[in-house]
């Protein structure tokens, strides 16, 4: 860190929703100054009198640091006041608690970790053969799709999923909407999740959102006539940041496991699928028109 730069960013107003994403800023900037300097966890953690893995779950974001601990870093890494400001307004926010804590008992500690990403992310590029993203999805459709699709949700459970799939959309609106750009299969058009009748409303709303926000939502249809591609296969979701701290982040989730992939090699291999997928699709307005034309089918 040392002298102050002027392209340093401070607390990002976009991400001011989710501490997940502090903390991870937080850990980044820690470790790029304790590299800066030549000195290995094992080493900050000696100097500090902590152990080597706390010194990689700060460095990861996954584990949260007392202001005594941050104070005590600070000292050690030897960085200036006016970095030290920044970083312990990121350790503030990442100590806040988030709407999706409320549902630590319901999802495994991984998709809450994705939650807190998708709440401060910039912009998410999705691809999705079979279902619309849950982004994008109407309450009645995420209500069909959480009945129908998962036999080990338990009926008491239904609704605190349908609500949680609601309040991850709130990220949609607002003063730093959330900008998404997905490549949707014409399967997922065309299953009739929740019958005709939720599945017009569906595409209805789709349309309505290219329309109305097309600075927001870019949807690109991946007709059956496009044969094999590279995004063949399962879904996936590309997150990027607003802090340029912050590296590109993939979601995949399946049936039987879900996994953020950071690693950067990896992540390039799906930025690079995701174009190319967008490429052999239909443009926005053709998209538009099948998705109008699908819906008008419904009956």
């Amino acid at each position: 860190m040392g002298a102050k730069s002027a392209s340093t960013p401070r607390v990002s107003q976009t991400s001011l929703t989710s501490p997940t994403v502090h903390a991870w800023e937080l850990g980044i900037r820690l470790r790029e100054r304790r590299e800066e300097l030549g000195m290995t966890a094992v080493a900050a953690g000696r100097a500090s009198r902590i152990t080597q893995a706390y010194v990689s779950g700060v460095e990861a974001g996954r584990v949260k640091l007392p202001a005594d601990r941050l104070a005590q870093l600070i000292k050690i890494y030897e960085i200036d006041p006016a970095d030290a400001t920044e970083l312990e307004e990121l350790r503030v926010a990442a100590m806040q608690r988030a709407w999706w804590h409320q549902y630590s008992q319901l999802f495994p500690a991984e998709f809450l970790r994705f939650l807190g990403y998708e709440a401060g992310a910039e912009h998410i590029r999705s691809y999705h053969s079979e279902l619309v993203d849950g982004l994008l999805q109407t309450e009645e459709y995420a209500r069909a799709i959480i009945r129908g699709g998962n036999t080990y949700v338990r009926l008491t459970e239904m609704e605190r999923r349908i609500s949680a799939r609601m309040a991850r959309q709130q990220r949609l609106n607002g003063d730093h909407p959330l900008r998404v750009t997905a490549v949707i299969g014409e399967g997922a058009l065309r299953q009739q999740v929740g019958g005709p009748t939720v599945m017009r409303a569906q595409l209805d709303h789709l349309a309505a959102l290219m329309i109305e926000r097309p600075d927001q939502f870019e949807f690109r249809v991946m007709p059956f006539t496009a044969g094999a591609h590279p995004a063949l296969g399962g879904p996936f979701q590309i997150l990027s940041f607003p802090s340029p701290r912050l590296p590109e982040l993939v979601w995949q989730e399946v049936l039987t496991s879900s996994d953020i992939i950071d690693q950067s090699s990896r992540v390039a291999d799906y930025v690079v699928t995701f174009a190319e997928a967008q490429e052999r699709a239909l443009d926005s307005t053709e998209s538009l028109a099948m998705i109008q034309r699908i819906a008008k089918e419904m009956t």
